[in-house]
């Protein structure tokens, strides 16, 4: 059985939800953690088809990935970290991956679109005995704008007592183009500093709270 489960979920897709699962994986992976991506999208693939990518081009830490179908065998992994990347718009797989999961991750863009869906999704896991406190939302895909993303945080917490991500992930060309190589948005390129320092802010706040939440049980 893994250490550690964290799962990556969302109600609808297109948020970043495998964007998150390979910024946790490499973040552990580099802590030296044995780490996989037990990927449930198995329409699309897009965390295992990264990981394959990254082998092929020989990016270290090595970061395991493979197709999943069924939620309960994740207790089965004997990796230190297994990192569920979920199927949007599935409310079965969902429910049973977030009751064995120590920290759900639940990605959402700025637009009401994006926020609306995620925040009943999360409400709807709380109604099915889902503990809030292992609820951690991250705002992905923002703007310039910092009173859009004030905005987005307001309508998150407000009246719901979820807790948000402090660090948010811009939308940059950069991140899209070093997850097409098989880099996670942790390993853009030394010459974009600043994006990676966002992304391991982002990555040091989920182990922080994963870390915490292991402190309570």
């Amino acid at each position: 059985m893994p250490d550690l489960i964290i799962a990556c979920l969302s109600q609808k897709g297109g948020v970043g939800k495998s964007t998150l699962a390979r910024l946790i994986a490499r973040t552990y992976a580099v802590a030296g953690w044995s780490v996989k991506i037990c990927d449930f999208n198995t329409t699309q693939l897009t965390s295992y088809k990264w990981a394959k990518l990254r082998e092929q081009n020989q990016i270290e830490p090595h970061i395991a990935a493979e197709p999943y179908t069924s939620p309960t065998a994740l207790k089965r992994e004997t990796a230190n970290l297994v990192v569920a990347d979920g199927r949007p718009d599935s409310d079965q797989s969902s429910m049973e991956i977030a009751r064995m999961a120590d920290l759900i991750v639940v990605p959402t863009g700025l637009p009401l679109d994006d926020l609306e869906p995620q925040l009943m999704f999360a409400n709807e896991l709380v109604a099915k005995g889902i503990p809030k406190e292992k609820i951690l939302f991250v705002l992905n895909k923002t703007t310039e704008s910092r009173t859009a993303v004030l905005e987005a945080r307001q309508y998150l917490t407000s009246a719901t007592g979820f807790l948000v991500a402090e660090q948010d992930i811009s939308a940059k060309t950069s991140y899209q183009r070093a997850q097409n190589h098989g880099y996670a948005l942790s390993e853009v390129g030394q010459n974009i500093g600043t994006l990676e320092e966002k992304a391991d802010l982002l990555a040091a706040e989920i182990v922080a709270r994963a870390n915490e939440l292991g402190e309570t049980v």
